[in-house]
């Protein structure tokens, strides 16, 4: 009974250590002029973002998901304050998935930010049994060199580095399936070869046929 004890305490040492490695080499990575690295530095809002990231990760590693859905990169609204993709102050603040965790904010509680792709997304995830993993494609916040409250695309060789972190995401879950939310992901997966599904972003009008692709591929 103890071996069995300490084997089960071993795994869980392990899976945290995995998450934490990505995490602290995701916030090694120096980005400048019109990108930031939402996770770079010891400032209190790069922390949280931090924390928020590893309190989900763990929790998906326990959940054991079989689809991962993959977004283009963080919004100035969303992820950039959360620290977790497709996701936004609001979301971590209101959606009963993170109800019992313990998020974070940058924000006080009577500012949190909303943004709506993260709102219709967690919409319907919400009505999964089983969650799937979300991740971005490129995990830094792309925007405008002037306004950092702005969110545009990523390049072609920011893309092609946010390869790597998504090679080790696959390494530490057991994924079966990937859903690209947009034709960025979409183009970054074939290229390294990784078989995926196409599903449409839900901004700008896209709300219907994401909410009908999601289910049909979460569903098929």
């Amino acid at each position: 009974m103890e071996y069995m004890k300490n084997l089960v305490r071993f795994r869980k040492d392990k899976i945290v250590r995995q998450i934490e490695n990505f995490i602290s080499r995701l916030s090694l990575v120096l980005k400048t002029n019109g990108t930031t690295n939402l996770y770079f530095g010891d400032t209190v809002e790069s922390q949280i973002r931090r924390h928020n990231l590893k309190v989900y990760l763990t929790k998906m590693k326990r959940i054991n998901p079989r689809f991962l859905i993959l977004g283009e990169a963080p919004g100035y609204k969303g992820c950039r304050l959360s620290g977790i993709p497709f996701t936004s102050e609001k979301v971590l603040s209101e959606n009963p998935f993170f109800e019992t965790e313990q998020m974070q904010f940058i924000n006080e509680p009577e500012k949190l930010e909303n943004e709506m792709s993260a709102t219709i997304v967690w919409s319907e995830i919400s009505k999964l049994a089983v969650k799937p993993l979300i991740w971005n494609i490129f995990p830094f916040h792309p925007h405008s060199i002037d306004d950092i409250k702005t969110n545009r695309t990523p390049t072609n060789k920011e893309l092609a580095e946010g390869k790597v972190f998504l090679e080790e995401l696959l390494q530490i879950f057991d994924i079966h399936k990937i859903i690209a939310l947009g034709r960025k992901p979409e183009s970054q997966l074939s290229e390294i070869g990784i078989p995926n599904s196409y599903v449409r972003h839900p901004a700008n009008g896209g709300k219907n046929q994401f909410v009908v692709g999601l289910n049909t591929e979460i569903n098929f």
